[in-house]
């Protein structure tokens, strides 16, 4: 009780903050703004030398290297670096958020990182030139904010542009989890284990190509995925956003993703791909998800870790430019159990001197203030101390510049050392074309995002991934699906409009033909936070416990519907769950990885075959589950369906 009182009072006092914050933003936010206006520079302009027409970035009435559009991105990134200022240079490394027509749980989380929406004065303050965006705006909103955005950018000293960045905005509305996003406006396609599902190479890489030119129209210049990881521990939450369990599978489909979005090399039509979380976030010890303390082990008791790192090897020699190492500590995998963004030994060692990356390493949102695991006693300092040391290029979710501006004036830190990340940094920057172009065409906007062809490949996507687990009962003979259309069906969990266009619906399971019966992914209770920290009760209140199976109610009324007439169920399985009995009541079995109503419906009466394949094996208990080890792919003891397995008609 006392525990639940203290929870209730941090979520009023965050509530009262947010209030608070609130009311002070409308007061001072008209003087701020006025604050910027004068304290910014004249907008640059386009003058010409010789023939050549080139952005008069830094006001000087005269073409700098940086501003020449001829030059390499190299010696552009070495010409700004020698004009820049300390503070201007560390700016670059820090990779904070920008909140767009946020809902009140976003603000809420905000409040409890400890940031507050003043992106612009980021900009001129603090010399930020890279967010990532959360919201729920319509593609418009988007471009209008991030537009205005880049016009403040343009008119600081050295008119560095922005490169904003976001988590997937395309899943169907029945798809997602932490970290992936629906957003209205934009195609929508099945989550990354539906294209695992699919198992399309091409189909993959075409979702790229139209996710990035979505992204591209509204401002968006970095998507913070693939997940590269492996989904061997089926009780992980972060299943949804991986390829499946099979690296090779994976490694193909890594590659096509970023491929899609960046192109073959970096130019004014890539989207950067920042794939995550290295070296492979799967083998979560007993599945605990390492946004929490509770989660911050990887353990390999398979001795498996270099199964992980295939994907990652693949993407590195097919042009990764930005990679994200993750929370969790890899446990007696190096010389001290320290997370990854602080392990030298795997961002130096294995990435940069084994693996060969070149490009940035940035650290997964937070590492410094709040997900510091394995380094919790040293100081914010001393943390961004020891994950430079390790080899952090950025660092995702902070904005603390000043304490790294202080490390090099103390001499704990070289100049030269930041330098070498913000070389990396801009290099990327300048090849994306930014400094040439770096607003959205609001006018075009409707041409751009949503296009019939984009619609109709994101549902042809959702189509591939589909499931059929099974069309009869275990030892009954002959098919139930696909049904006739027309019949009398009663549903259960999914749209009545779209099911009334197959079937006349029913009152009750009793009158119908058939039951359709979903379920969403399975979600027991939720994680334990291992902290009482206000981020910490927050966090795990979105991320479910490791126990896969259905709730008793929801079993009661598989076994009620199972006594008339063909029951089909579908079931989301963005995470593995146990099937076992839902297999045995059901007269159909259908595995979904976020498809809309509609695309349901269409498989159900037949409107097209079933060709997906499972991404991962389906655990027939919880006691195999247990037994099964973090590390090894697939390896529960009589799965009730094995990786692989599809039906079709």
């Amino acid at each position: 009780m006392k525990k639940i009182l203290k929870i209730t009072g941090q979520i009023l006092a965050t509530l009262l903050g947010i209030a608070v914050l609130w009311l002070i933003n409308l007061l001072f936010q008209p003087f701020d703004n006025i604050r910027i206006y004068f304290a910014l520079g004249p907008e640059p302009q386009v003058l010409v030398d010789g023939q050549f027409g080139y952005r008069d970035l830094n006001k000087n009435q005269r073409l700098d290297v940086y501003e020449d559009s001829r030059q390499p991105a190299e010696a552009r990134a070495d010409n700004l670096i020698s004009q820049m200022s300390l503070e201007e240079k560390v700016g670059q490394m820090f990779h904070p958020a920008i909140t767009i027509e946020p809902d009140f749980t976003l603000l809420a989380f905000h409040l409890a990182m400890g940031r507050v929406d003043i992106d612009a004065a980021d900009i001129l303050d603090k010399h930020i030139s890279h967010f990532n965006f959360y919201g729920k705006p319509t593609p418009g909103e988007i471009a209008a904010k991030l537009n205005s955005l880049q016009k403040v950018a343009a008119r600081t000293r050295l008119g560095i542009p922005l490169t904003i960045s976001s988590d997937p905005l395309h899943e169907a509305s029945r798809g997602g989890g932490i970290a992936a996003f629906s957003v209205d406006g934009f195609s929508a396609w099945p989550s990354q284990l539906g294209f695992a599902a699919a198992r399309d190479i091409e189909l993959t890489r075409q979702f790229g190509e139209i996710a990035a030119a979505e992204y591209r129209a509204v401002g968006l210049r970095t998507a913070l995925h693939p997940m590269a990881d492996l989904a061997t521990e089926p009780r992980w939450p972060r299943n949804f956003g991986t390829f499946g369990s099979d690296a090779d599978l994976s490694s193909e489909l890594t590659t096509a993703y970023m491929l899609g979005f960046q192109g073959e090399s970096l130019d004014k039509n890539s989207v950067l791909s920042m794939v995550k979380h290295f070296p492979g976030g799967g083998p979560q010890e007993l599945g605990l998800d390492p946004h929490l303390p509770s989660g911050k082990r990887q353990i390999y008791p398979g001795d498996n870790f270099d199964y992980h790192l295939k994907p990652f090897k693949k993407a590195i020699d097919n042009g990764l430019r930005v990679i994200m190492p993750y929370y969790g500590i890899p446990i007696d995998q190096t010389d001290e159990n320290v997370a990854m963004g602080f392990n030298k030994m795997i961002l130096t060692d294995l990435l940069r001197h084994e693996l060969g990356f070149t490009g940035v390493v940035c650290a997964d949102w937070g590492i410094v203030s709040s997900r510091a695991w394995g380094v919790e006693n040293l100081s914010i300092k001393e943390r961004y101390k020891k994950s430079l040391d390790a080899g952090i290029d950025q660092y995702g979710g902070e904005s603390d510049t000043q304490s790294v501006v202080e490390l090099v004036q103390e001499g704990l830190i070289s100049e030269a050392r930041i330098n070498l990340s913000v070389k990396r940094i801009l290099v990327n920057k300048f090849e994306l074309g930014l400094f040439e172009q770096s607003l959205a065409d609001e006018q075009a906007l409707p041409s751009l995002v949503n296009t019939k062809e984009y619609i109709a490949a994101g549902l042809q996507a959702q189509r591939k991934s589909m499931v059929l687990l099974s069309n009869n009962k275990p030892g009954s003979i002959g098919q139930t699906l696909p049904l006739a259309k027309g019949i009398k069906i009663f549903v259960d969990g999914l749209g009545a409009e779209e099911a009334s266009q197959y079937g006349t619906l029913a009152d009750s399971p009793e009158e119908a033909d058939a039951i359709i019966l979903y379920l969403d992914t399975v979600f027991n209770g939720n994680q334990i936070a291992g902290s009482e920290e206000l981020i910490d009760q927050l966090l795990s209140g979105i991320l479910p416990d490791g126990n896969l199976n259905f709730d008793s109610s929801i079993l009661a009324k598989v076994e009620r519907y199972s006594q008339h007439k063909n029951l089909i169920t579908v079931v989301d399985l963005n995470r593995p769950a146990i099937l076992t009995e839902l297999n045995q009541q059901s007269d159909a079995l259908i595995g979904t990885f976020g498809v809309y109503d509609s695309v349901i419906f269409e498989m159900i009466f037949g409107a097209f075959n079933p060709q997906g394949k499972l991404p991962f094996e389906i655990p027939s208990s919880m006691e195999a589950v247990s037994e099964q080890q973090e590390d090894m792919p697939d390896d529960s003891l009589r799965p009730t369906f094995v990786m692989g397995h599809g039906l079709t008609y």
